[in-house]
């Protein structure tokens, strides 16, 4: 998590400095090319099926027994998936390129294809050197993996702020990702050879993959990757479609920022995940009072932790891109209240989808999952011409909250025996908390003033405020119990060093 977090802010830093020159060295078309192109290769990843989930969920129970024979053979089997599901993706990216002058019809034809042509380099290089990186995930050593793709990323953004500046040529500017993603891979391979050495390729069949029943779960876990691909990918495209160049730029310029905030997060949520499977496979399939005391004090650090972001986009979203981007490309206040409410649906319910990845039998919410996916599509074309891109940004609420409610059911029916009116208790205290925090947070944030002080001054309350009041409410109660009890063990850790 620290080498995570280290990294991940200078990188925020750094995405926030090219996404500016991209929109103003540019352009809004090639910005929307750029940015739709993107999500039309995060639909074609559907063709991935989920294999990753599905084999890695089973790999954590062969690491925790330590089964050296297995585990090289689930790798193996993961790198034969992923070279096919490579030629599957080429092979959508070859029908895909029709639906391009759809998609975005103010876009000249040749900026579109040719910023296709290099995400379609750029995602198959990805498939086919980016299998080793599982075992990393899985042996709670992705900060091995961070090392190397924090340089790369840093040489990344610095070239592309030097093309952007001195050579504004877009092509050469998307070329330099293609370059540093394939170097980066690169180079976990060489490493992976060192710290892995029992891991060894071994023979593998199509049986191997029946016997071991991933055909079954991919059959029910396509339905997951289908459904969350179109949560998240759909508004983009959408309102490429619906509202043109001008109004996606709008909208990613927001995107970008949470996206780079939801990288910093993730890095932070995603050191718990190999720890949460080696939790559940390590004991029985029920959960054990300790356990159950360690999932109430993650759900609560989720809480926490969605709660702050919320509240911090919506005291902070509206002056930082007023300061970053300019007045000029400001969303209104009540988009920023909806997309705040999404990113709490979010990060709220991380720890619950944790537990549910790694519990498997994906065919229990399935439709739930339809159901998501379907809703976010309607009221997205429904609400646009009305809302506009608010509407849409409400269906994808709407429709998060839909996939959320599958996860808790799952959990607590397999894991969580018997929690799930207590799960829906703890929610609803939790969102009463949600508006006491936005709303005292906001008010105090209004008293001071414009400028670069004043969205200082803002980040200071904003750092300060809504967290002293979590822990107000939240610190002292038994579901904050594990959580007290591993801040003492830091403490002592710090202490004694």
């Amino acid at each position: 998590m620290a080498y995570a977090l280290g990294s991940s802010l200078l990188l925020l830093l750094l995405g926030l400095v090219t996404r500016r020159l991209l929109v103003d060295n540019f352009g809004p078309q090639i910005t929307t090319a750029s940015q739709v192109v993107s999500q039309l290769f995060n639909f074609f990843s559907i063709a991935e099926f989920g294999v990753g989930s599905v084999i890695s969920y089973r790999l954590y129970e062969q690491i925790a027994a330590k089964n050296e024979e297995k585990i090289s053979k689930y790798m193996s089997m993961y790198k034969w998936a992923y070279r096919v599901v490579g030629l599957v993706i080429a092979g959508l990216a070859l029908i895909g390129a029709a639906a391009l002058r759809w998609i975005m019809p103010d876009v000249p034809a040749a900026t579109a294809y040719t910023v296709y042509g290099l995400n379609v380099i750029s995602t198959l290089c990805s498939y086919f050197l980016i299998t080793r990186r599982l075992m990393y995930t899985c042996t709670q050593q992705g900060y091995r993996c961070t090392q190397i793709d924090f340089c790369c990323n840093v040489l990344t953004s610095l070239a592309k702020i030097a093309v952007s500046l001195w050579f504004p040529n877009y092509v050469l500017y998307f070329s330099v990702t293609i370059f540093f993603n394939v170097t980066a891979n690169l180079l976990i391979a060489r490493r992976f050879r060192k710290d892995f050495p029992y891991v060894h390729d071994v023979k593998v069949t199509v049986n191997d993959f029946k016997d071991l029943g991933i055909f079954h779960d991919l059959r029910y876990f396509l339905v997951h990757r289908l459904s969350n691909t179109i949560y998240g990918s759909s508004d983009t495209i959408v309102t490429s479609r619906l509202g043109g160049s001008t109004q996606t730029t709008f909208l990613g310029n927001y995107n970008t920022i949470s996206t780079s905030a939801t990288d910093l997060g993730n890095k932070v949520m995603d050191s718990f995940a190999a720890a949460i499977g080696s939790i559940v496979y390590d004991k029985s399939a029920a959960a054990n009072d300790h356990d159950k005391q360690v999932f109430w004090g993650m759900d609560l650090f989720s809480y926490l932790f969605a709660s702050f972001v919320a509240t911090a986009y919506f005291c902070l979203f509206q002056p930082f891109m007023a300061s970053w981007m300019g007045e000029k490309w400001l969303l209104p206040l009540g988009f920023v209240l909806v997309f705040c409410l999404n990113e709490y649906v979010g990060w709220n319910h991380r720890m619950l989808g944790s537990y549910r990845a790694v519990l498997g039998h994906f065919e229990q919410d399935q439709w739930f999952m339809v159901a998501s996916a379907a809703t976010n599509l309607i009221l997205s074309f429904a609400l646009f011409p009305a809302f506009g891109i608010t509407g849409i940004v409400a269906a994808t609420v709407v429709a998060h909250c839909i996939m959320w409610v599958g996860r808790g059911i799952v959990v607590c029916r397999q894991y969580m025996r018997g929690s799930g009116w207590r799960y829906l208790r703890v929610q609803a205290v939790h969102l009463v908390t949600l508006v006491v925090l936005m709303a005292g947070s906001y008010r105090v944030c209004a008293l001071l003033p414009g400028g670069i002080l004043g969205l200082l001054g803002r980040a200071v309350v904003v750092c300060i405020l809504p967290n002293v009041l979590n822990l107000a409410f939240y610190i002292w109660t038994s579901d904050a119990a594990y959580l007290r009890t591993q801040a003492g063990r830091l403490w002592q850790k710090i202490t004694h060093r």
